[in-house]
């Protein structure tokens, strides 16, 4: 599920975004290429959902699978941010 809020559908937008212009050039076949898209997935969904997510990433896992896949969205998320902030309004 996608954030109900419109500023959070727009960074999932742009999450969405990036994800299809790198598919282009990446090896869609390699390990670093499903971590990257399990992050977006994981940096698209609502605060609630990620930390349901994440426990269970963390319990099946481990924690620092999901302390790694945290960080990672969060960044993800955050350079959204900035290619929203850069586009014209």
């Amino acid at each position: 599920m996608l954030l109900p809020n419109s500023i959070d559908q727009r960074i999932a937008d742009a999450i969405s975004s990036t994800i299809d212009g790198e598919r282009t050039t990446a090896d869609t076949t390699s390990p670093a290429w499903r971590e990257r898209c399990e992050t977006a997935q994981i940096a698209m969904l609502a605060d609630s959902e990620r930390r349901v997510v994440l426990s269970h990433i963390a319990t099946h896992r481990g924690e620092a699978a999901a302390s790694n896949l945290a960080q990672s969205a969060s960044e993800m998320r955050t350079s959204a941010i900035f290619i929203l902030a850069r586009k014209p309004s």
